[in-house]
């Protein structure tokens, strides 16, 4: 209640006069219109979790107000403290403040001695306010792949049915999700912790926040690490086609490991066969899985299998690899059991799918108008991914297709000079963020460096301790790595 009532006191641009400590505070509020309120986190007492109040618009900073939910662990180290380093893990709809409160169970021991690791749930996500939607019926038949007239119609009305009834439950705060919105907010919370500069590390999606971040105030960053650059530059189809040959990149290198590999379920087989057949089984004839929305269609199944791609060995998130899963996914659905490809049921009309899915539709401008566009991007689909035919992260844009509003920071080139060295890092195999995209991200940042890690796997800080080693040199000591270092493990 204090901090809302401070900020309608500066909204109002006036401050009742008190005496003692009351006017100690107010000075302080106008020092720092963005104050943070802290406590204990509930499962995590050694970290601190709060709250921020920021514009809901940015181009109208005096108006309404929205709360943000952020977390921090404070260095274990203070006597060696470099400064305030905030992480986000990716999404649209990674949660940035679960990962800041236990971030000593995710990052290297000496990071969280030097740092404050500070983490924000973005607008619309997790903690923070939520996109909440009225969630159309179910229909049946609904399809992301629509090979007929008829079924790109009823694509087109349900999403835009469920983006009106998200628009309807959420209101303005829908057109104000994009990422410059979110960079801002991050802005914000340097100011509320009052720190002069910040440290970044960004995994996939939290790269593009980053970029942004830089462009917009490249005097406040002391070191910058974008690990899975995601390239904004790109349109929504160039985006698309360079992740459906990247996701397929990546199944056919997970359909030859589990051939060759014994930890494997479907070792010694024809992997890539035996998915084919359960995609077309699929297709066919839906298979019931209980609990699921739907039965389980050949569209579920390759919707669902950059998910399990995204780790081939065992991380902090999860004690079994991404990799080794799918391929027990592949042989029990050959038996019948599909569960492992079956779509959650929604049980709530904020669940974080829905502020990912109003970001996305914030940040790209879609080519796809009528049937024949839809036909043009399922055959790119069909030859570049004669698997996943299409299957990834990126086909999910065509939920946008309908949309009520139009996009407020469609894909361009950013601009950015001014900023230290930004570090790029890239697998040469990512499941998601193609390699090429560290160098043309590279490209629009001057000075910035792309370290290469030899491998698979999206993102590299998790899975790579080569990777890791040098990501905290650089954010520690601002200690670039040299032309010929890459990583292989």
């Amino acid at each position: 209640m204090k901090t809302r009532l401070f900020a309608l006191v500066l909204m109002l641009g006036f401050v009742v006069a008190a005496p003692g400590a009351s006017a100690v505070a107010s000075a302080e509020t106008r020092q720092n219109p963005y104050p943070i309120s802290w406590k204990p986190c509930p499962d995590r007492p050694d970290s601190q979790c709060g709250t921020v109040r920021v514009p809901l618009d940015w181009a109208r900073p005096q108006g309404e107000k929205i709360t943000l939910s952020l977390a921090r662990h404070l260095a274990t180290d203070p006597a060696r403290r470099v400064g305030a380093l905030f992480v986000n893990p990716g999404g649209p709809g990674g949660e940035g403040a679960g990962v800041a409160a236990n971030a000593d169970l995710i990052f290297s021991p000496e990071l969280v001695a030097r740092f404050d690791v500070v983490g924000i749930d973005p607008r619309g996500i997790a903690g923070s306010v939520p996109i909440s939607c009225r969630i159309p019926d179910p229909q049946p038949g609904y399809t992301l792949f629509p090979r007929t007239e008829a079924q790109f119609a009823q694509m087109v009305r349900y999403n835009r049915a469920l983006g009106r009834g998200c628009l309807e439950q959420t209101g303005p705060l829908l057109g104000h999700v994009d990422t410059v919105s979110v960079a801002r907010d991050h802005e914000a919370v340097r100011i509320g912790l009052g720190e002069r500069t910040f440290n970044w590390l960004g995994l996939s999606y939290g790269t593009q926040i980053g970029a942004n971040y830089a462009e917009l105030f490249p005097g406040r960053v002391r070191a910058m690490v974008f690990d899975g650059a995601l390239d904004h530059s790109a349109s929504s189809v160039g985006l698309l086609a360079d992740e459906i040959a990247t996701v397929e990149d990546a199944f056919n290198r997970f359909a030859e490991w589990c051939r060759t590999t014994s930890t494997c379920a479907m070792a010694g087989q024809d992997v890539a066969r035996a998915y084919d057949e359960i995609v077309a089984r699929a297709d066919a004839s839906p298979i019931p899985v209980a609990g699921a929305d739907h039965p389980v269609t050949g569209e579920d199944i390759r919707m669902r299998t950059p998910s399990y791609l995204e780790f081939k060995e065992p991380t902090v998130f999860g004690p079994v690899s991404g990799w080794v899963a799918l391929g027990a996914a592949i042989r029990d659905t050959l038996a019948g059991d599909a569960s492992a490809f079956a779509m959650p049921p929604l049980q709530s009309p904020t669940e974080d799918i829905f502020g990912s899915l109003a970001v996305v539709c914030q940040d790209y401008a879609l080519e796809v108008r009528t049937f024949a566009d839809m036909q043009r991007r399922i055959q790119l689909g069909r030859y570049l991914a004669p698997h996943l035919q299409g299957g990834s992260q990126s086909w999910l844009i065509n939920r946008c297709i309908g949309w009520p509003l139009p996009p407020s920071n469609p894909s361009r080139a950013l601009n950015v000079h001014g900023v230290p060295p930004v570090l790029i890092v890239n697998a040469t195999h990512d499941a998601n963020t193609t390699y090429k995209w560290a160098h043309v991200v590279a490209g629009q940042i001057r000075g910035s460096v792309v370290f290469t890690r030899v491998g698979d796997g999206h993102t590299s800080y998790l899975v790579s301790p080569c990777a890791r080693a040098v990501i905290d040199r650089y954010l520690i000591d601002r200690a670039l790595p040299g032309p010929d270092q890459v990583c292989t493990d």
